[in-house]
């Protein structure tokens, strides 16, 4: 699994999704649940193991995820793999979306004149490993994005934005039999699992707040996502992939 926060059912008020906040620890508790929901399902239908790599590279505490892996080891593993995208949320400005952004605030990204956003570079990156995408969840504007950037795939809508920092989410054990039910239908599908590899090279279009733009041309997602390090660190990480 490759797991965000801010489209976890459950995850109703943006505000709860930074460490410093009171509720964060009941933040990680769903975010612990949505997990479990999705490897109790992969593990009955019959796959040997289950990892979790977080989008954001957050430091999860590892009494509570004690699969949780690092980049590099998803690199370095040669095991077959397949993958969920869990809780993502929608790229900035997408309508109807809960915590809409791309990389920092306020960021756009066009990937060869489309908008894009982290489900674009997360599927992506997968796609560049060979690892086929199954499942995609999060919330409605999320689920309308991935229409457009990983239009094979199935998806699990587990909320519906308020406003941009409020949601009204499914009940936690409703979303999470959702998730699960439709990684059992796909898993027994394999016509349904779905590779999305960049086209090479890799033209991007950054624009920012104040108007300015930066462009980056990679070959690989790797090397894209180092660019994005050097351009996005005055603002802070991205925390990306490395």
């Amino acid at each position: 699994m490759v797991a965000d926060l801010e489209g976890m059912s459950s995850i109703s008020r943006w505000e709860i999704c930074f460490p410093a906040h009171a509720e964060y620890s009941q933040a990680l508790a769903a975010y612990r649940a949505e997990v479990d929901a999705v490897a109790e399902a992969a593990r009955a239908w019959g796959v040997g193991a289950v990892r979790i790599l977080d989008w954001h590279q957050r430091l999860l505490p590892l009494d509570l995820f004690p699969e949780v892996m690092t980049p590099d080891e998803l690199l370095a593993e040669q095991r077959p793999r397949v993958a969920v995208l869990l809780g993502f949320h929608a790229r900035a400005g997408q309508r109807e979306a809960f915590a809409p952004r791309t990389l920092i605030p306020g960021l756009q990204l066009f990937w060869e004149d489309r908008e894009a956003g982290e489900l674009a570079l997360a599927s992506r990156w997968l796609g560049e490993l060979g690892i086929p995408l199954l499942v995609v969840t999060g919330d409605r504007g999320l689920t309308s994005e991935a229409e457009e950037w990983t239009d094979q795939t199935a998806t699990v809508t587990v909320k519906r934005a308020l406003t941009l920092d409020q949601a009204e989410s499914l009940p936690p054990e409703r979303a999470q039999r959702a998730i699960a039910d439709v990684l059992q239908r796909v898993l027994a599908r394999r016509s349904w699992w779905w590779v999305y590899r960049p086209s090479s090279p890799i033209h991007v279009r950054l624009e920012f707040p104040d108007g300015s733009r930066s462009f980056c041309q990679a070959n690989s997602m790797q090397e894209l996502f180092g660019h994005f390090s050097e351009i996005l660190r005055p603002f802070g990480s991205p925390g990306l992939p490395q």
